[in-house]
Order: C-alpha cells, then sequence, then structure tokens
C-alpha cells in the first residue's frame, strides 16, 4: 500500500502559473477598458457643459438684440465681453412675411487642440424694430389727432358753463 501512493503523484490544491498569467490579463485588459470609458466621459461631460454654456450665452444675447439693447445689425465672430473665449455672430434675415425679420445668433468656443470648434446657433422671428417705430409713431399722432378733436368738443361746453355761472375769466 505504500508503494501506491509513492508511485503516484499527488495533486497539489492551488493555481498554476497558466491561471494566474490569464487572470492578470483579464484584469489588465479590464482596467484599460475602464480607463478608456472615464476618459470618454470626462470629455463628453466637458462638451455637455461647453454646449450648455454655448446654449445659455446664445440666448442672453439674443433677448438682448430682441429687447432693443443692441441693434439689429449682422456682426461677424465678435467676442462676449465677459467671456473672452467665445465668439457671437449675428445674422439678419428677412423672411417671407412681412413687418418680421429672422436672428439667427452662432456662438463659438475657439479651442486650439480641437478639429472644430464648438457652436450653437439659435434662431428667432422678431417684429423689425423700423416697422414698430413707424406704428408707434402713426399711433402717436392718431392720439394727438383724437386728444385735439376731443379737446375742442368739451372746450364750448367748458365755457358755456362758465358763462352760465356768471363769473369772468
Amino acid at each position: 500500500m505504500t508503494q501506491r501512493v509513492t508511485g503516484r503523484r499527488q495533486r497539489r490544491r492551488g493555481l498554476t502559473l497558466w491561471e494566474v498569467m490569464l487572470a492578470l490579463a483579464i484584469l489588465g485588459g479590464s482596467i484599460a477598458v475602464i480607463g478608456q470609458l472615464v476618459r470618454l466621459g470626462v470629455r463628453s461631460a466637458g462638451e455637455a457643459r461647453d454646449l450648455a454654456q454655448a446654449q445659455l450665452l446664445c440666448e442672453a444675447k439674443l433677448a438682448e438684440l430682441s429687447a432693443g439693447m443692441e441693434p439689429l445689425q449682422g456682426i461677424s465672430a465678435a467676442p462676449f465681453p465677459y467671456e473672452l473665449d467665445w465668439l457671437y455672430s449675428v445674422e439678419v434675415l428677412p423672411v417671407d412675411q412681412a413687418g418680421l425679420l429672422a436672428v439667427r445668433v452662432t456662438v463659438e468656443k475657439l479651442v486650439e487642440n480641437q478639429a472644430w470648434p464648438l457652436s450653437f446657433s439659435l434662431q428667432r422671428w422678431i417684429i423689425d424694430p423700423s416697422l414698430e417705430f413707424q406704428q408707434a409713431e402713426m399711433e402717436a399722432v392718431e392720439g394727438e389727432e383724437t386728444d385735439s378733436g376731443s379737446s375742442s368738443t368739451t372746450s364750448p361746453a367748458s365755457s358755456s358753463s362758465q358763462g352760465s355761472s356768471g363769473e369772468t375769466p
């Protein structure tokens, strides 16, 4: 019985070198893939942040133009006064509808190490300010005509009431 035991190989419990190397290769490949995913996630988060900032800047500039704080005229690649690495362009285009203008604002961030700049555009239809001004003048003239016509009808009534009271001016 002793001969059988010594002639027979005993199996060792544990991992072989091949199994350890295979496990390390799988672990190394997983870490490399996860590292690339993290890098991609960081880059995408930065692009999303820049895109959100571009949208806010674009909306702000369009609101300034809509409110009349700046004249509606074409501007090309002008820097923002408070965001120096962002540029904006304004296009004013006529539309088929009379009295309206299409205003497109494009915001771009120029980054040296990117192949193309990050850009965002918004377009809004705005009432033509020159027509709005003409309409306001016409309403003012009509208002003056109405006021002068109504004051002439009330003045004789006021003079007749003064005459009946017996007071002299």
